[in-house]
């Protein structure tokens, strides 16, 4: 099976405020230069990060070389870049080098998508698409500019922005790096914690699952319509689900799993976060 992020919006409502409030990530060790500016509905927003990684394949073509630029008002775990930003306010952007309208390959930007506010507000997905310039696409950086050349409309917003970046290229689709020492074979506590929530999930047992997780968490398993997000969580998560090994710096834990899905062996890793006394899947790679 291609590896691939298997993620769902079920849970990033259940997981991701709670896993972001655990603190910003470290910057990347290499260089980043940022500049530019980014209005909307005659406000400036402050976006000071950016970061790019090449798409697994193409849009037009799966042989076109592609990437992601992400301008995002707070930091990013690598790891987490294939997912969607629900909780800060940000610029996202999929460039592409293509022949597709074109007698010659050309950068273009493919599609856009904002959000305004870290609280949701605003959020919008296409229009009309920027214009780029690129100095560098690879392979260890991405470095140009991206921008529009007059205030844009969509419905009742207005935006326009214009950022000249030099970013070093990250690779969210490599699995976590270990961290801290190794955990005994069975996973420790963050074994015991992922093992549980799996199980309990997969038997639609939600009692089981309020004593797992932080109590404002607890809290979104009362909500109606709780019952069937989480049966389609249990649909996009493994069964039979094994700790091969792991390590742990304390607060954050990184456990290699195998499990069954669709009658086929998977094998990836899981990033656990340790929140109010309780260790959280924050991020699942296959």
């Amino acid at each position: 099976m291609k590896k691939g992020r298997l993620a769902t919006w079920c849970w990033v409502t259940l997981i991701s405020a709670l896993a972001c409030a655990m603190g910003a990530a470290e910057s990347p060790d290499q260089e980043v230069t940022l500049s530019g500016i980014f209005t909307a509905n005659g406000e400036k927003i402050e976006l000071p990060f950016v970061y790019a990684y090449a798409l697994e394949e193409g849009f037009y073509s799966p042989d076109d070389p592609s990437w992601k630029l992400i301008f995002v008002d707070k930091a990013i775990e690598e790891s987490e870049l294939d997912e969607h930003i629900w909780d800060a306010a940000c610029v996202e952007l999929l460039v592409t080098k293509s022949a597709k309208f074109d007698d010659e390959p050309k950068i273009q930007v493919y599609s856009q998508s904002l959000r305004l506010s870290a609280d949701g507000g605003g959020n919008l997905s296409g229009g009309t698409y920027p214009e780029i310039e690129l100095v560098k696409a690879g392979p260890d950086r991405f470095t140009g500019r991206v921008y529009h050349t007059e205030m844009q409309e969509f419905f009742d917003d207005t935006f326009q922005y214009d950022f000249t970046f030099d970013v070093p290229l990250s690779d969210p689709f490599e699995p976590d790096a270990p961290v801290g020492d190794p955990l005994p074979a069975d996973g420790g506590e963050p074994g015991k914690a992922l093992l549980g929530w799996v199980n309990a999930l997969h038997a639609g047992d939600i009692e089981a699952l309020k004593t797992m997780v932080p109590a404002e968490m607890a809290g979104e398993l009362d909500q109606e319509g709780a019952a069937d997000d989480l049966e389609f969580m249990a649909s996009m998560t493994p069964t039979d689900m094994k700790i091969l090994g792991g390590s742990s710096d304390g607060e954050t834990a990184v456990l290699q799993v195998e499990g069954m899905m669709d009658g086929e062996t998977m094998t990836g890793e899981v990033t656990l976060k340790e929140m109010e006394g309780k260790w959280m899947a924050v991020n699942f790679a296959w």
